[in-house]
């Protein structure tokens, strides 16, 4: 195996990824947790695992997000890992075709890959991580500190799926466009707001981005689709 670790993830978009972010930095502050590293909030789907064989894994990748139908999630509430690792999160229900989803990618890889042991179940507890490797003290204060706030509860739309290499941006593929973006496109502003543009397109009815001919017919539009304004808050959080 060589020395890069990979992880796939969704990293929230929106305005849920400002209140989440916002949650992680309170904790921080409030409880003084300085070995908690900043990440973008996320949920890991399969890893960190490591692989010799990264083309074969970016390809595997690809064939099993185009035959995903597009996938959603509820966001309900506090959850809490008691172990070793004291770990606060954010419950995340997903809907079938996530969860099979992320089976479909762990058993995919299982032949090259070393994955993580909670990746050969799939029986897997989704979650967004607030605060981790917290010691006992740390972890009861800041449970009961959570079980006062009010919970989280919203829907959501799996829009992008990214693979990291040693933490940084490999490729995404995104769900509405049903195409791979390079690290160059998975940061653009520009590219996010095409994929806003076709999430208010399959909103109104007008795309269903689980028919192969349909972008193809939006595409067509293009010219006014770039008249629309930039949506993804309105639609990625607080539903």
């Amino acid at each position: 195996m060589n020395d890069a670790h990979y992880l796939i993830e969704y990293r929230f978009q929106g305005s849920s990824k400002y209140e989440i972010r916002s949650m992680i930095d309170h904790l921080k502050k409030k409880f003084r947790l300085s070995s908690f590293r900043k990440t973008v909030p996320h949920i890991s789907l399969v890893g960190g695992l490591t692989t010799d064989n990264e083309s074969r894994l970016i390809k595997d990748f690809v064939s099993i997000c185009s035959e995903t139908p597009l996938c959603k999630y509820t966001v309900d509430g506090f959850g809490y890992f008691e172990n070793a690792t004291g770990v606060v999160f954010i419950n995340i229900h997903p809907n079938e075709n996530l969860k099979n989803f992320r089976w479909a990618l762990a058993q995919k890889f299982t032949p090259y890959c070393k994955l993580k042991e909670f990746d050969y179940n799939q029986d897997f507890k989704f979650h967004a991580t607030l605060a981790m490797n917290l010691n006992d003290r740390d972890f009861a204060k800041i449970r009961k500190y959570i079980d006062t706030q009010t919970e989280p509860k919203y829907k959501q739309i799996l829009i992008r799926v990214t693979i990291l290499k040693n933490s940084k941006i490999l490729c995404e593929y995104d769900f509405l466009q049903r195409r791979l973006l390079n690290r160059n496109e998975a940061l653009s502003k520009k590219e996010l707001t095409k994929t806003f543009q076709l999430l208010e397109e399959f909103f109104k009815g007008n795309y269903n981005p689980n028919e192969k001919t349909a972008l193809k017919k939006i595409i067509k539009q293009e010219s006014w689709l770039s008249k629309i304004p930039f949506i993804g808050k309105r639609f990625l959080g607080g539903q």
